[in-house]
């Protein structure tokens, strides 16, 4: 299972988010495929799993990575609340 995450910064990660969605839409909102967001302030992870991983061509930049290196805490951005839940906590706020 491989997920994948890519670095922001200041950048803004609206075109990715976008895309995202329209094809979770246009795959029928498969449970197991989810984006969300870590990080404070100006530092944000984007992270995403997809049902294909070949489909991951789409969103450049972003590096494959082992659930192990995901945080324990995130936002859902994209994704079903009940698989959200089984493998991240919400982040914190302050």
């Amino acid at each position: 299972m491989l997920w994948f995450k890519r670095h922001y910064g200041l950048a803004d990660y609206r075109q990715e988010f976008e895309r995202f969605e329209e094809m979770f839409n246009s795959q029928h909102g498969p449970r197991d495929m989810m984006m969300v967001s870590a990080g404070l302030g100006d530092e944000t992870t984007v992270y995403f799993y997809l049902p294909n991983p070949a489909l991951a061509a789409v969103f450049p930049g972003f590096e494959a990575i082992l659930p192990t290196d995901l945080p324990v805490e995130a936002t859902l951005l994209v994704g079903h609340q009940d698989a959200f839940q089984e493998r991240f906590k919400f982040a914190g706020r302050d």
